[in-house]
């Protein structure tokens, strides 16, 4: 009974998680592309989620995806608003480092993957805090955090912080489900954070005219 609770609460949650990312992601199509084509394979990540594994081959396609996301859609939002800001350099020096781990991933040992997957993602938070902050863009700021937060604490769900109150199962499966809650909630928060972002810099542009 408990686990059939876990499968159907999983499988909301990735329900929830891919409506709102490909909605979100078909909003921002029109002017931010680079945040709607990260937003799009996010959605197709937790889609693919919702199906229950029924081999190991499909687990790890799973597992595979989901990391793969949570790399480029934080990643992908805050090259648009680098861009945006015309740090054009950074924006490029964020993207080339997520594609290129996203390349050498089969070729690193598990640690320096954990510690470079970190990395990345302090560095899409930082890049997005930075602008967001500068430009008094709270909603932008919350958003990156939100996408940002899989990659810095996803490697340490295997910590049974609770034991022996909750199972180790239990614990990974709650941290899961806040997690791709948060996300839903990073991808709304960062749609009206571009929204914003665009309107002010094209404001700004105006005005100089």
């Amino acid at each position: 009974m408990a686990s059939c609770v876990t499968e159907l609460i999983t499988s909301c949650s990735n329900i929830v998680l891919s409506a709102t990312a490909l909605y979100y992601s078909y909003r921002l199509f029109k002017d931010h592309r680079a945040p709607s084509v990260g937003l799009f394979l996010l959605g197709l990540s937790a889609a693919l989620c919702i199906v229950q594994p029924s081999s190991s081959y499909l687990t790890s396609l799973q597992r595979e995806a989901e990391w793969t996301t949570q790399v480029l859609a934080p990643a992908l939002v805050s090259f648009d608003l680098l861009w945006l800001s015309e740090d054009h350099n950074t924006a490029h020096t964020l993207l080339c480092g997520s594609c290129l781990l996203l390349g050498l991933c089969d070729w690193l040992s598990a640690d320096a993957l954990t510690l470079m997957t970190r990395c990345l993602g302090l560095s899409s938070l930082s890049c997005c805090l930075t602008v967001c902050l500068f430009a008094g863009n709270a909603l932008g700021a919350f958003g990156g955090v939100a996408l940002s937060l899989p990659l810095l604490v996803a490697q340490r769900v295997g910590t049974n912080t609770f034991a022996p109150l909750i199972s180790q199962a239990a614990t990974e499966g709650l941290i899961k489900w806040l997690l791709k809650g948060i996300m839903s909630v990073g991808c709304w928060a960062s749609t009206q954070a571009l929204g914003k972002f665009l309107l002010d810099v094209t404001e700004q542009c105006i005005m100089d005219l």
